[in-house]
């Protein structure tokens, strides 16, 4: 999964050095998955894509790069869904593409912060049953 993220966080957020992302590579690992429900994505056998979720928090939804574009994070965020009755993460505004991805799957967004690792600000989006 660290991998993955790592792959994925390099070609999404290009704003954000890569020297970063590799500096979390063992946080990752070590911290930030253990803590979370964490749910894969398989398609022939190999692991395509994961949803890292705190209680209905998702902290992570990342597919791999030679995997996007084939449902799989449409897949992931529909479990979660079913899992919780209400799901709320945070996607960098310069991230336009997970933001309409986002919207398309019915989060609103709901505000703003600054993100205190990169710096880069951070939209704040919820999604409900009833949205």
């Amino acid at each position: 999964m660290v991998r993955i993220w790592y792959d994925a966080s390099v070609i999404a957020h290009p704003f954000v050095l890569a020297t970063f992302w590799a500096s979390y590579k063992s946080a990752m690992e070590e911290k930030y998955l253990p803590l979370a429900e964490n749910y894969v994505f398989e398609r022939e056998g190999k692991v395509t894509g994961f949803i890292s979720l705190v209680g209905e928090n998702v902290c992570a939804l990342f597919v791999a790069p030679e995997a996007q574009e084939k449902g799989t994070g449409r897949a992931l965020l529909e479990h979660a869904k079913i899992l919780k009755g209400s799901l709320s993460l945070k996607v960098y505004r310069d991230n336009k593409k997970a933001i309409i991805f986002y919207e398309k799957s019915g989060f609103r967004a709901v505000g703003e912060d600054v993100d205190e690792h990169t710096g880069c600000v951070q939209i704040l989006m919820n999604w409900r049953t009833s949205n």
